[in-house]
């Protein structure tokens, strides 16, 4: 899985590559975190995700897939951790596939409702689930990348935790603990 720093994924891609945004969906239960899956016309389960429109930034769009697709509200990030490649049914009647890129953003679920997407079929797995599921009816190369975004979020989500001050501790004097 490539991940990029700074650089912006409202970039173009590579030549040949559309770029689409996802919401990579999680709550934490306990001491547990979650993900939630959609499933796609084909029947794959998979993140929401589509096209970054126009008017909107590449968060946002996710923003609005997670809302569209899995009647998620919430909160997003607005820099994205990860990039993956999949693939997308193409229209017409080949049945054909073309290869796209996703720019993959936390997306903290607060509340969800029926989707307005009734087929999406939203469904809530913790990690090593979300995994299997996301591998099911993929080719290796894709199956491994997007799986892998699972891995990437835990590792984001520990990251923030660390870096979040104590709440007895004001923020201009908070210490960074060190990673290992």
């Amino acid at each position: 899985m490539r991940t990029f720093s700074r650089r912006s994924p409202e970039k173009e891609p590579p030549a040949g590559l559309s770029l689409q945004a996802a919401a990579i969906c999680y709550r934490v239960r306990g001491s547990a975190i979650e993900f939630l899956l959609v499933k796609t016309s084909s029947g794959k389960w998979t993140f929401p995700k589509g096209r970054i429109e126009p008017a909107l930034t590449a968060s946002e769009s996710a923003s609005r897939e997670a809302w569209e697709e899995a009647g998620a509200r919430g909160k997003i990030e607005r820099e994205h951790f990860a990039v993956y490649l999949d693939t997308k049914r193409t229209v017409g009647h080949d049945n054909s596939t073309r290869e796209i890129m996703i720019a993959a953003f936390l997306f903290e679920v607060h509340s969800n409702v029926q989707p307005e997407e009734l087929h999406r079929h939203p469904t809530w797995f913790a990690p090593e689930d979300a995994m299997k599921k996301l591998q099911e009816s993929r080719a290796s190369r894709y199956a491994l990348q997007i799986s892998s975004v699972v891995n990437a979020a835990i590792e984001r989500l520990s990251y923030k935790k660390l870096m979040r001050p104590p709440a007895h501790v004001s923020p201009g004097r908070a210490r960074l603990a060190p990673l290992r």
